[in-house]
């Protein structure tokens, strides 16, 4: 398989089915800024989140319990939120008030069987279907109704909080990351994905793209291998509810760089993929569920008498057995037998029994028969048997129960069941390195990836009624099927009406297609999913409506221009890398074919014929022929002469010159001729969007409304994390003032009086009372006062302690500081006679300043009271001194004088012979002149030597570079 066939960077690009994909250990980042990106695997019960941040390897996210995943779950308690383990530690009393297994929800019909296996498994807080939204929405008491997306995006909003702070506790302080990638499960439909990107946006989040969580997985399991021989994987991914399972082709194919050899990089291509959106480990747990409930409505009804009554009616002790079923499963995974004690579960009436794996086995074995169903239509899907595997990984944490592996490995015999993967954060994994890969902030090792879609889509043409082009998707995302009963059409006019498939079943993703058909008038699109079998009840099918105008406004135009026919629509579409399809491009064009007059230039056949006759006599042949002999005999001597020339190169030289002796250029004319040209009429189509069906997106006022209602929450939560601080705050100081008044009293006693002390201990013991009265109900202001209150009084006596010692310490070091001063004014003396006299004068004046002001703080301190508030404090001393370590610093950076130039021998000896006596002879002054006019001449002529030598070395260097060269 070649390379061609793998894109560069997983973005959207016609027709290629591989994406690369970013994955190493340790990520190398290309911008220096402190960019993150999240994986977040939300699944229905726990969540998962993996950071990738500059410079850092890739790591899982640990929550403010540090616990590894986080609860899906979110507690509204007196307008207070409650996240993960805070709201699971309130579940048992306040199950009513906590929305759980909110992505079940998204996008989804109450006639959808995972909506109503919430219902089945007994979720205190259900949904109902709102008709104004479009969509589902949960009530929650005290609280208000939100839908399934507001709920979700409180959920990533916690999962951005949670990865703060675990970079912060790190020692990184990164900002709040906004790149994110969702994982979703394989049956997610279009809408679904949608309404879950939908819940991003709420939460101010930027997804880079959806990956499904199998194939997350298989991304995680691929990313530091290599393939050189051809493997195939089936990955069994059972969550808590559903299962899903994958077949995935694991290859290796070179991929070529800028520079270098092709580099062998592996790829991973899913093959089939079939679930059961309804099994998973909850399902496992219902079993349970039921079970306990039966028993305990037997105990029930025999003490009341009522044979009517039913546990399974009471939220609050149905959360405690669906937490006690979950329990029981995982024990049950290890051990042979359970023991179930809960006093007083309902009513006084307690429930205590004993849970074999053996029963537990019996009651689940209708799952069994589900939970390798999949398997089987996978390999089908996919044209293999189990002997074409080369190997089983599993998935989830549904996959634990021991009867499940058992029956696996009957069915997938003999292929081993491997373990090799972390079966809860292998999808979180994956889908931050598909994360690292699309931001731009970091550089990994690529990966292709190819996945498919499995349900297929079709599109289908009608005419667009007259007015709905300028009207745009008229009625807005509340339109409705009122042009159902549009106007009837004549008789003798047929209704047009095209239907087309876009995408087949298991299509590749991230690929466009165009579908062309000519037509004169404004065109409606409707985007919908193929009716089959995977589609179960109360899935929306109805995807996208799409009004494309401008197309008859463009045929009058072209018929203007006296074209005839219909114009050519064409209508590009796009499934994305997140399983979504939209229509990218609408454009109609006209080709129109003309005829121009040009001048060309022909060969006058007149005048050729008039110059052939005139050639045509006895002299003009003769010579024609003794020409030709000639140049025959120069090429026969020039082919003697040439033996080097090859045969064929020769005769084909030999032509040519015959034909150009030959042929006389012909003389040219110009004429007018007609020539038949093309061009094309292109115009963009006008496209508006709108939705039908039961279920639809948040539009742009719902959306709107939907983020002003989460802000509110959100700055009621800041302010309630104010409150708690301020509060803590209060409460410590009150401990640290109680404590310190005993632990340092006869510390404090030295600066502090009796009274003083009394007053502090008072005002912490009405701290607390207030606390337990007042202060609880106290606003951040009033918390605020109350500490100023509380801590002024012992803070001053803090200080004076604090002082007491830190005031000498302070005079100590300044001294030193003034007396290093003064060494060095007297080393400066004979070191640096630049700094004068009076330089030395300032600083003296300005260190016995110093020492003044010192000495007049101390007496103003000495005359004061150990209790009182101090005259000075240590840090006010400092500024003292600062004005001579200034002037020091200054003066210790003055340049030195610059030295006295020497005089020359010349001068000197100019000076000695002035000295002499003037009675020299005139022939002495002439020898002298002599051996100065000689010595001059030396000097001058030396230099022209040394630039002959050196002119001779560069010559004979050049001459050697060119040799080595």
């Amino acid at each position: 398989m070649t390379s061609r066939r793998f894109c560069p960077t997983w973005k959207h690009q016609a027709m290629a089915p591989f994406f690369v994909l970013a994955l190493v250990a340790l990520l190398l980042p290309v911008t220096v800024d402190a960019r993150s990106v999240l994986g977040i695997d939300l699944g229905s019960t726990y969540m998962k989140v993996a950071l990738v941040r500059s410079g850092s390897p890739l790591e899982i996210v640990t929550n403010l319990h540090s616990k590894r995943k986080t609860e899906q779950l979110i507690l509204f308690d007196q307008k207070q939120r409650f996240f993960g383990a805070d709201a699971n530690g309130l579940l048992q009393r306040k199950a009513q008030f906590t929305p759980a297994a909110m992505t079940e929800m998204l996008g989804r019909e109450m006639s959808h069987p995972n909506v109503k296996t919430l219902i089945d498994r007994h979720f205190p807080v259900q949904p109902t279907y709102n008709e104004t939204r479009k969509g589902l929405s949960v009530n929650v008491p005290k609280a208000g109704d939100f839908t399934p997306e507001e709920l979700v995006a409180m959920v990533l909003q916690h999962a951005v909080e949670i990865s703060v702070a675990y970079a912060k506790e790190a020692g990184s302080n990164i900002p709040p990351p906004t790149d994110i990638v969702l994982t979703v499960p394989s049956y997610y439909t279009q809408v679904e994905r949608k309404a879950i990107l939908d819940a991003a946006s709420l939460a101010n989040l930027n997804v880079l793209t959806l990956i499904d969580e199998t194939t997350g997985a298989a991304l995680h399991y691929a990313h530091d291998k290599n393939f050189e021989e051809e493997q195939v994987f089936l990955f069994y991914n059972m969550g808590a509810s559903s299962l899903q399972v994958e077949i995935v082709k694991l290859f290796q194919y070179e991929l070529k760089s800028g520079v270098g050899k092709p580099k062998p990089v592996p790829a991973l291509q899913v093959l089939a993929k079939t679930w059961d959106s309804t099994l998973g480990g909850l399902a496992w747990d219902n079993v349970l569920v039921e079970y306990f409930a039966d028993e305990f409505n037997k105990a029930w009804r025999k003490a009341s008498g009522d044979e009517s009554k039913d546990i399974r009616t009471v939220q609050r002790p149905m959360t405690k057995l669906r937490i006690a079923a979950n329990k029981a499963k995982h024990v049950l995974s290890a051990n042979t037998e359970y023991p179930i004690h809960m006093d007083s579960l309902h009513d006084d009436i307690s429930l205590h029994l004993v849970v074999t794996r053996d029963d537990f086995e019996k009651m689940t074995e209708p799952l069994l028969e589900r939970a390798t169903k999949p398997v089987l239509e996978a390999l089908a899907l996919a044209d293999m048997t189990v002997t074409n595997l080369t190997g089983i990984e599993l998935l989830g944490g549904g996959m634990r129960v021991p009867s499940v592996q058992t029956k696996l490995t009957e069915v997938l015999d003999p292929v081993v069941l491997g373990l090799h993967m972390n079966a809860d954060e292998s999808m979180a994994l994956g889908a931050a390195f598909g994360g690292a890969n699309v931001s731009t902030a970091f550089r990994v090792r690529p990966v292709g990836m190819t996945d498919i879609t499995p349900f297929a889509q079709q599109i289908t043409l009608t005419n667009l009624p007259a007015g709905d082009a300028e009207d745009g998707a008229s009625g807005g995302w509340f339109r409705k099927s009122q042009k159902k009963e549009e106007e009837k059409k004549d008789d003798d006019e047929e209704e047009w009406n095209k239907k087309a498939t876009l995408f087949k079943a298991n299509s590749k993703m991230g690929i466009k297609k165009t579908i062309a058909f000519t037509h004169d008038k404004d065109v409606h699109c409707a985007l919908d999913y193929v009716e089959s079998e995977l589609h179960v009840e109360g899935q929306e099918l109805t995807l996208e409506r799409f009004e494309i105008g401008g197309v008859s406004d463009f045929t009058k135009e072209i018929a203007e221009k006296g074209l005839e026919g219909k114009p050519k629509v064409s209508l590009q579409f796009e499934m994305s890398p997140s399983g979504i399809t939209s229509l990218v491009k609408a454009e109609a064009s006209m080709e129109e074919t003309y005829t121009v007059e040009e001048e060309v230039e022909v060969d006058d056949e007149e005048a050729d014929d008039a110059d052939t006759s005139a050639d045509a006599s006895p002299d003009a042949e003769e010579e024609k022929t003794t020409e030709a002999e000639d140049k025959k005999e120069d090429e026969a001597d020039t082919t003697d002469e040439s033996k080097e020339n090859k045969t064929d190169d020769t005769e084909a030289a030999k032509e040519a010159e015959n034909k150009t002796s030959e042929e006389k250029p012909k003389k040219k004319k110009k004429v007018m001729v007609e020539k038949e040209k093309k061009r094309l009429h292109k115009r963009t189509l006008k496209v508006s969007t709108y939705y039908e069906g039961k279920i639809q997106p948040h539009w742009e006022e719902l959306m709107a409304d939907s983020k002003a209602k989460l802000l509110e929450m959100d700055e009621a939560d800041k302010k309630r994390v104010m409150l708690e601080e301020s509060k803590n705050r209060v409460e410590s100081y009150m401990f640290t003032v109680k404590n310190k008044l005993i632990d340092l009293e006869e510390e404090l006693s030295t600066v502090s009086t009796e009274e003083q002390r009394e007053e502090c201990r008072k005002l912490a013991s009405e701290t607390e009372e207030w606390l337990e009265d007042e202060g609880y109900t106290a606003d951040f202001p009033t918390m605020e006062e109350k500490f100023v209150e509380l801590s002024t009084p012992f803070e001053k006596i803090l200080l004076r302690l604090k002082e007491k010692d830190a005031r000498p310490a302070m005079v100590e070091k300044l001294e030193k500081i003034l007396a290093k001063a003064e060494e060095l004014l007297k080393k400066w003396e004979t070191t640096m006679p630049q700094v004068t006299e009076e330089d030395r004068e300032k600083v003296t004046e300005k260190i016995e300043a110093a020492r003044a002001s010192i000495k007049e703080l101390e007496e103003a301190q000495a005359a004061k009271e150990a209790h009182e508030e101090p005259a000075y404090l240590s840090t006010d001393l400092p500024e003292k001194v600062s004005p001579v370590e200034k002037l020091m610093q200054r003066l210790s950076k003055k340049p030195k004088p610059k030295p006295q130039k020497k005089e020359s021998n010349e001068t000197k000896s100019e000076n000695a012979t002035e000295a002499n006596s003037t009675d020299s002879s005139d022939s002495t002054e002439d020898a002298s002149s002599t051996e100065e006019d000689a010595k001059a001449n030396t000097e001058e002529e030396k230099p022209a030597v040394e630039t002959e030598d050196s002119t001779a070395e560069e010559e004979a260097t050049k001459d050697e570079g060119d040799d080595e060269l």
